[in-house]
């Protein structure tokens, strides 16, 4: 039977036990693809080719091999360089903003279009129905007339 003292202690060896190469490798992958190179700002350091970039890889995969989680580097790069260097920002101020904007306008269109709708088909001339008020004799004459003019 394992005591609790050996299973603490296991299990403190299991987790500071080295990842394999192909997982940390994966991780820091991912890791490149959520920060944009520092030179320029403009690409992810997963297919940005800079010194900079090259740095930030190698870099990450130092972090990974010293025990460093996800979240711990990217907080890193984010004291170090601000929340430009993240390619997601986080939804937050005026970012939230943004992101909504989009639905918001898609759903004031609708809405004005529902409006525009139902103000022309309510101003729509009625026709009067069959069998509604006789036409006159002189309304008659002129509709008779009309008509031979067609012919």
């Amino acid at each position: 039977m394992v005591s609790l003292g050996s299973g603490l202690l296991i299990a403190v060896l299991l987790a500071a036990a080295p990842q394999p190469a192909a997982d940390l490798e994966l991780q820091a992958k991912e890791i490149e693809s959520a920060l944009i190179a520092p030179c320029c700002f403009r690409q992810q350091v997963s297919v940005h080719s800079s010194p900079a970039a090259d740095e930030v890889r190698r870099d990450v995969r130092a972090r990974l091999a010293s025990g460093e989680t996800r979240a711990q580097i990217l907080d890193a790069y984010v004291a170090q360089y601000g929340k430009r260097i993240l390619a997601e920002p986080p939804a937050e101020g005026f970012g939230v903003a943004l992101q909504i904007a989009p639905f918001l306008m898609a759903l004031a269109g609708v809405l004005l279009l529902v409006f525009i709708v139902r103000h022309l088909t309510g101003h729509l001339p009625v026709a009067e129905p069959a069998g509604g008020m006789p036409l006159s004799a002189e309304d008659r004459d002129r509709l008779d007339e009309e008509l031979r003019d067609l012919d």
